[in-house]
């Protein structure tokens, strides 16, 4: 299964986001926005659309707009993630992160704050299941599963110029481990096609077009646009200008996420 996810569609849902003790600035200023990319989002987002008894057992994405001066609190959540910072600046934990970085984290492993100073931030959270929200930290600390827990962060991530590009290339972003967990940027020169594998399966995986597009099922992906892919394969070419496609893939989930 493979299913498209097209950035220029899902912003015309865009909405704002209020979520107690997660969605409040410093100075007043300025509001959070989230857009559904896929499935459905998290319950404490909005509490009067519970996620249907389906979208529990699907996979979720959704982009988030951080405005300048505000903190999202140290949390973890129930189910493996990968986050992917697009634009703007921020304090992750006490690291300065920026565009492009990819940020791991296993379900039940506390990561944070995400601090904003005098600029926002736009990341999108990938999922491969389906999660109800941040639990906050160090008040959720009874509530941790006692699994292994594994963070890792890829900064300054380069994003070529594919046009330039012949035929198609991977680049270990981190290393395709042995359970599936890896990153990997794919160039493509123009028309070039992949399947957007990496070196072993894992359990699901999210493609994200940096640069150029990528054509699909049908559909033409431009930058932020990607594909969520469920078997091992897909079949994707790269339009006249090429593609740039960072590719997060999950290992199983450490704890079953509820249905």
């Amino acid at each position: 299964m493979v299913d498209v996810i097209d950035a220029g569609v899902a912003l015309q849902e865009r909405q704002m986001l209020m979520v107690p003790g997660y969605t409040e600035t410093t100075s007043g200023d300025g509001s959070f926005y989230v857009t559904r990319y896929l499935g459905a989002l998290p319950d404490n987002v909005d509490p009067a659309k519970p996620a249907s008894k389906t979208h529990r057992l699907a996979a979720q994405a959704y982009l988030v707009e951080q405005p300048a001066h505000s903190v999202v609190p140290a949390h973890y959540h129930d189910t493996n993630q990968y986050q992917v910072f697009l634009d703007g600046a921020a304090v992750f934990g006490k690291q300065h992160i920026g565009p492009i970085s990819v940020h791991y984290a296993s379900g039940h492993t506390p990561y944070g704050p995400i601090v904003c100073g005098q600029e926002g931030v736009i990341y999108l959270t990938l999922r491969n299941c389906w999660d109800s929200g941040g639990k906050s930290m160090p008040q959720s600390r009874a509530t941790l599963q006692p699994v292994k827990r594994r963070f890792h962060m890829v900064e300054d991530i380069d994003i070529p110029d594919p046009g330039t590009a012949r035929g198609a290339t991977q680049d270990a972003l981190l290393a395709c481990e042995a359970d599936g967990l890896g990153v990997s940027r794919f160039t493509l020169g123009p028309n070039a096609a992949s399947d957007l594998a990496l070196a072993h399966a894992g359990a699901g995986r999210y493609a994200m077009v940096m640069a150029g597009s990528l054509t699909a099922k049908g559909e033409t992906l431009g930058k932020a646009s990607g594909l969520y892919i469920a078997e091992d394969r897909a079949d994707a070419v790269a339009g006249a200008e090429g593609a740039v496609v960072i590719v997060m893939q999950f290992p199983p989930e450490a704890v079953p996420p509820k249905g």
